[in-house]
C-alpha cells in the first residue's frame, strides 16, 4: 500500500521510499534506520491532509480514529494537535520538544532543521491554566539558556488558540 504508515503504539512507521522522501523533504518524522517514524499527531496532520494513510495492517484509520487513539494516550492530545495544525498552516516547523521540557519546539520559515535551530518553545495549555510565577520564571530561564522564546499556546473550548509570548525583562 503506498502512502500508508503502519501504527505501532504513539508512532508511525512508514516504509514506503516515496513517501519517506517526502516526509522528509517537509521536515517530518525521524529517520531510524530504514524506516521513517512519525509521532501521531504528525501522521494525523497528513491524513487530514490526505498525503497519507495509516493503518494497523488490517484496516485504514480515519482521522477520528487516530485523534481517539491519541486522546487516549495523552492528556489534552486534541489541543496539542489543534496547535501542532495550526503552527504547520502558517508554514513553521514544528518538531517535539520534550528534551527543552515543552510540548514543541518550532523552526521560522525557510530553517533546515539538519541545519538550522529553532526559535521557539511551545507549551500548550488549556484556557484555564494556571501556574505559579516561579514556575513561569523556569519556563522562560530555560527557554532564553538555550536561545528560544517562549510561547504559551491557550487553547479555549472552542479550540481556538491564542498565543503569548512570554519574556523576562530586566530592569
Amino acid at each position: 500500500m503506498a502512502n500508508t504508515g503502519l501504527l505501532s503504539g504513539s508512532k508511525v512507521v512508514v516504509v514506503d521510499s516515496d513517501l519517506k522522501s517526502f516526509l522528509r523533504d517537509k521536515g517530518f518524522g525521524e529517520e531510524e534506520g530504514s524506516r521513517q517514524q512519525l509521532s501521531l499527531v504528525e501522521a494525523i496532520y497528513l491524513v487530514e491532509k490526505e498525503k497519507m494513510q495509516v493503518s494497523d495492517g488490517k484496516k485504514n484509520f480515519s482521522f477520528n480514529d487516530l485523534v481517539d487513539e491519541g486522546n487516549g494516550i495523552k492528556k489534552d492530545f486534541y489541543s496539542k494537535y489543534l496547535v501542532y495544525s495550526d503552527l504547520r498552516e502558517r508554514g513553521l516547523l514544528v518538531r517535539t520538544g520534550l528534551k527543552f521540557g515543552s510540548d514543541y519546539r518550532v523552526y521560522g520559515r525557510g530553517v533546515s532543521i539538519k541545519t538550522g535551530h529553532s526559535d521557539y518553545m511551545v507549551h500548550v495549555v488549556p484556557e484555564e491554566y494556571t501556574c505559579s510565577f516561579p514556575e513561569l520564571a523556569r519556563a522562560v530561564r530555560l527557554s532564553q539558556n538555550v536561545n528560544k522564546e517562549m510561547i504559551y499556546a491557550l487553547v479555549d473550548g472552542e479550540g481556538d488558540i491564542t498565543y503569548y509570548r512570554v519574556d523576562r525583562v530586566k530592569l
